[in-house]
């Protein structure tokens, strides 16, 4: 005779309790596997963004906007796509000016106007090289009938020419994250870290600092980051619901055409840092 197994009602309560444990656990680590994936394709796009940036700049006099342009087309995968009835992604891919345009008209307003409420650019195009605090005299050794006017490209006589015709391109993306749950946790994470790392900088011993009313992450982000200005406007971000981290690339190549012919030149995106 087969003995006959009845389930021990207990048993039954404790695997719905296991199960009320694990699952809320596995859940919120598949979506923080999943942000972390987008993020890192995030990367990946703005190192080629660089790439690309670098590219347009070299054979076009150093044009921001043509570079910015560029770097619109590489992230565009990352990107919310435009509302119904706007410019689609294929037919901005044919043309790089109606990418830029797709993103910063009417047509992703509801993605575009918290960034330009806090005025804070998706896509910041910087030239690191040659810096901003170069560029009006960075070329007198030519003379003054050719100085401001032309630069040789290729030519080798003058070491600070040679050196300033290696476009440096830095492209900080600032990557807004989409995944629920994972999106805020990712995001506060890198507040937080920021915010120490600007407290040991400082050197501040925020174990004696008081907080006068609000929270005590957001005490310390002002003790550590209160001199960020990207800081502070993503933290506003952040309150209106937009957890974006910045993603920073850099790249670097030899110009293919006269630096000082660009409608829109390297002085208007050059800095010194």
């Amino acid at each position: 005779m087969k003995r006959s197994h009845s389930t021990h009602p207990g048993e039954s309560g404790q695997a719905l309790v296991e199960s009320a444990l694990v699952i809320p656990v596995m859940v919120f680590l598949i979506l923080g596997i999943l942000q972390l994936g987008t993020l890192h394709h995030a990367r990946l796009m703005t190192e080629y963004a660089a790439y690309r940036a670098a590219r347009a700049g070299i054979v076009n006099s150093g044009d921001c906007e043509i570079m910015k342009k560029a770097a619109y087309v590489a992230v565009l995968p990352t990107l919310g796509p435009p509302k119904s009835g706007g410019k689609g992604r294929v037919d901005t891919l044919v043309n790089v000016a109606m990418v830029h345009d797709a993103y910063t008209d009417e047509n992703l307003a509801d993605q575009n106007q918290r960034y330009e409420q806090v005025d804070l650019e998706r896509v910041r195009v910087e030239v690191l090289n040659p810096r901003r605090s170069q560029l009006p005299t960075l070329f007198s050794s030519y003379g003054s009938h050719l100085s401001g006017l032309e630069v040789d490209f290729d030519d080798i006589r003058n070491a600070q020419v040679i050196e300033a015709n290696l476009l440096t391109v830095r492209i900080t993306y600032f990557y807004e994250m989409r995944i629920p749950f994972a999106n805020w946790q990712l995001h506060a994470f890198y507040m937080g870290r920021e915010a120490l790392n600007g407290l040991a900088m400082r050197g501040v011993n925020f174990t004696t600092q008081k907080v006068n009313g609000g929270s005590l992450t957001a005490h310390l982000e002002d003790q550590g980051a209160g001199q960020s200005n990207d800081h502070q406007k993503i933290r506003t971000l952040a309150d209106s619901n937009v957890f974006a981290i910045p993603v920073v690339a850099t790249y670097s190549m030899r110009m293919q055409s006269n630096f000082l012919n660009g409608a829109h030149g390297p002085t208007s995106c050059a800095v010194d840092g």
